[in-house]
């Protein structure tokens, strides 16, 4: 089985509008549907057909998505929006900040944040789940473990008109947050930028949308719908850059991440040990 959750809130007729994230998951629906045969969506938005996206409709969706999944299955939970930082009351976050995302209904029934959609996001072991929040201050959204991060640099004199990969010094890094608990299943989280940043809401090739999911779906397409984790990461990462958006995309995830394997590839435990043995991780907290 191959499912997504699609959130898209614009905020229409509100003090708080965007513009381009109902675009954005009608994009992520037609990669999905055509590059990844996805078959079930569920689409929340204020487009005026779908569901509304509430704060009850999210985490219902979010319940209906990882529910009775089985080993094999691949899903997909996409949120376009607004993020926002709230005042950490447990003591594991190291910005002292939970990240949120704000249903549409948020002024009335709040906000939705990291803790709660992490005790969401459980999926047993053989199940592959990617998540996307094209969102403010989304860089630790889902309190997942592992967190890679990208510092490649330009390696030429001159300034970039256009982003050439080869032009670029691969630099990355791993971190472990002790505090967050590993997953059984695979989840693996884009983030839009860091804790701290903003995430653009843009206006590429005259249609709004979100700068993160316009540069994800055009460093899949560049790359043939598919390509290894640390690629993806250093061309979505650098080709913000050179578009002129400072927010930097962060990739967590429940478990250690290889990334060497490409993107939509199953892990095997041989493959994965092999790659932790080479790797080193700094942990924190």
């Amino acid at each position: 089985m191959r499912k997504a959750l699609l959130v898209g809130i614009n905020y229409k007729n509100t003090p708080f509008g965007l513009n381009g994230c109902i675009n954005d998951i009608d994009n992520i629906q037609k990669f999905l549907k055509t590059n990844r045969k996805y078959t079930e969506f569920i689409r929340l938005s204020d487009n005026g057909t779908d569901e509304l996206p509430t704060r009850d409709k999210i985490i219902n969706g979010i319940k209906s998505l990882v529910q009775n999944v089985k080993f094999g299955d691949e899903l997909w939970f996409h949120y376009s929006g607004h993020g926002v930082l709230q005042r950490d009351r447990n003591n594991d976050e190291e910005s002292g900040f939970d990240s949120c995302i704000c249903p549409l209904d948020f002024e009335r029934s709040g906000y939705i944040t990291d803790d709660v959609l992490r005790s969401l996001l459980v999926i047993p072991e053989g199940v592959k789940l990617y998540v996307v929040l094209d969102a403010c201050h989304s860089g630790t959204g889902c309190d997942l473990r592992y967190k890679l991060e990208d510092f490649s640099y330009y390696s030429k004199t001159d300034e970039p008109t256009k982003y050439v990969p080869s032009d670029w010094v691969l630099k990355q890094t791993v971190t472990q947050f002790k505090k967050y608990r590993k997953s059984r299943g695979d989840i693996v989280m884009i983030s839009g930028c860091k804790d701290d940043q903003t995430s653009a809401d843009a206006l590429e090739e005259n249609t709004y949308t979100g700068a993160l999911t316009y540069c994800i779906l055009k460093t899949l397409k560049n790359n043939f719908g598919n390509c290894k984790w640390k690629i993806f990461l250093k061309d979505l990462k650098c080709l913000l850059k050179v578009k002129g958006y400072d927010q930097i995309p962060l990739i967590t995830s429940g478990k250690q991440l290889n990334t060497d394997l490409e993107m939509f590839q199953q892990e095997t435990s041989k493959s994965i040990d092999k790659y932790l043995s080479n790797l080193n991780v700094n942990s924190i907290f």
